[in-house]
């Protein structure tokens, strides 16, 4: 009977774990290109879209993306380095950006620890810039965050989710954390 019960628990296990969301491989990354308005004056020249995606394997850092509807062709791209989720940065390491409104992005690169653990704690993103666009400012921007299930139209994420900096970025009240 002991056997007969261990098959039960296994067929259980086995249930509940193929009912779970599929869980981003580690090492994957993601973005959403999006414009960047300086301000009302360059709100008519930054304008497009796109994404991209990175597999890190090891320190190697694989990028490929595409983006559309710049004002301008693309002069050049960047993965940039910023203080957080938000923060513009400065530039580490140059990305192949077809020189058009629209196009791909792509690139290869080693990362050393410190640019590892800025990737990781969300500090990475991508910039592109633009021959219209007032660079170096850029024109599009997405931060490198870790795939995640995305939420449908009107559905709710509760908790951290995907953010790396989860508990950070809750603003506190009266000194008390919402």
């Amino acid at each position: 009977m002991l056997d007969w019960v261990k098959f039960l628990l296994a067929s259980q296990l086995f249930v509940a774990v193929g009912a779970l969301p599929a869980a981003a491989a580690p090492g994957s990354y993601e973005t959403v290109l999006g414009p960047t308005p300086i301000n009302h004056t360059t709100k008519s020249a930054l304008i497009g879209e796109g994404a991209a995606i990175a597999t890190l394997t090891g320190n190697t850092l694989k990028i490929s993306g595409t983006f559309q509807g710049m004002s301008g062709a693309a002069s050049d791209a960047h993965i940039m380095m910023g203080e957080a989720i938000g923060i513009p940065g400065n530039p580490i390491l140059d990305l192949t950006a077809s020189p058009a409104p629209s196009g791909s992005i792509s690139g290869t690169v080693k990362l050393n620890t410190v640019q590892l653990a800025a990737l990781r704690a969300g500090r990475l993103y991508i910039q592109i810039n633009s021959q219209a666009g007032p660079a170096p400012g850029g024109n599009l921007w997405g931060w490198l965050l870790p795939e995640h299930v995305k939420a449908g139209q009107d559905e709710p994420q509760m908790g951290d989710w995907f953010l790396p900096q989860g508990e950070g970025l809750r603003a506190a009240r009266n000194g008390i954390k919402s």
